[in-house]
Parts: structure tokens; sequence; C-alpha cells
């Protein structure tokens, strides 16, 4: 059975993008309260992993430090409670809901959001960012 549903990943400010019916998923470990958002903090990252992301790279280019956090992410994605909260998403997913995975990241690049949504591409899922970084964002950096 192929899932019908779609996965988007946003930022605050793409969720005015949103002209679909969908459940919007907050994976963060804190941070403001989004209205009409489901709270997942089983998507997020782990505390070490995001204090180290807050002491070490926060401040620093992403190209210095992703692949790195880009590897701790995705072991930790292995989880009994990361896979558990993936396969509630994959059901959403099968019933044809789509889902927003919302982190409150500027950078789409260097969010764990990207990671989640890309989980989800080898079950044959369409993923889409809502709020890109473009390439005239890119040069203001």
């Amino acid at each position: 059975m192929n899932p019908k549903g779609k996965v988007f990943t946003s930022n605050p400010a793409g969720l005015k993008k949103i002209n679909f019916d969908a459940d919007i998923l907050l994976i963060t470990r804190a941070g403001v309260e989004i209205a009409g958002a489901e709270i997942v903090r089983d998507l997020s990252p782990s505390s070490d992993l995001f204090q180290t992301y807050l002491n070490q790279w926060k401040d620093r280019p992403g190209e210095e430090w992703w692949s790195k956090y880009e590897s701790r992410f995705l072991i930790e994605l292995k989880s009994n409670a990361k896979l558990n909260a993936l396969r509630d998403v994959y059901k959403r997913l099968l019933r044809g809901k789509n889902v927003v995975l919302v982190c409150f990241c500027k950078d789409h690049r260097y969010c764990h959001r990207k990671l989640v949504g890309e989980f989800f591409e080898q079950y044959g899922v369409e993923v889409r960012e809502l709020n890109p970084i473009t390439v005239e964002q890119i040069t203001l950096f």
C-alpha cells in the first residue's frame, strides 16, 4: 500500500503558505506553541544533540557542522520512541493525510525537520519544504 498523503516541512513563516488540509506537527524540544499544531517531541533532537548545537554550532556556518549533526540525528531516529512517532506519521500518510513537520530553524538545509521528512522518501512519500532558503537569501548570509 502506497501512502496517499504528502509530507511538508516548514518553519512558522511557511505555515501561511498552507492552502490544503494537513496535520501540523511541531517537532521541537521546546518553544512557542503554534495554534492548531500537535506537539510531537519524540521527533525532536535529543537534549544532548540540541545542547551541542546551541553551545558549539549555532553561530557557525552550517557547512562546518551539519554532517556531524546529521550523523547523530540519523542514529537517534532509530530509537524506539522516534520510530514509534515515525510510524504514527506514516499511518496518517497511508490514510491520505498531509503532514507538515514544523521547527523554528530559519534555514531548512540545516534542520532536523529536513531529515525527518527525508525519512519518508524511502517509502515513496513526496516531501517538500514550504519555506525554502532561496539563492537570494543565501547571498545575504
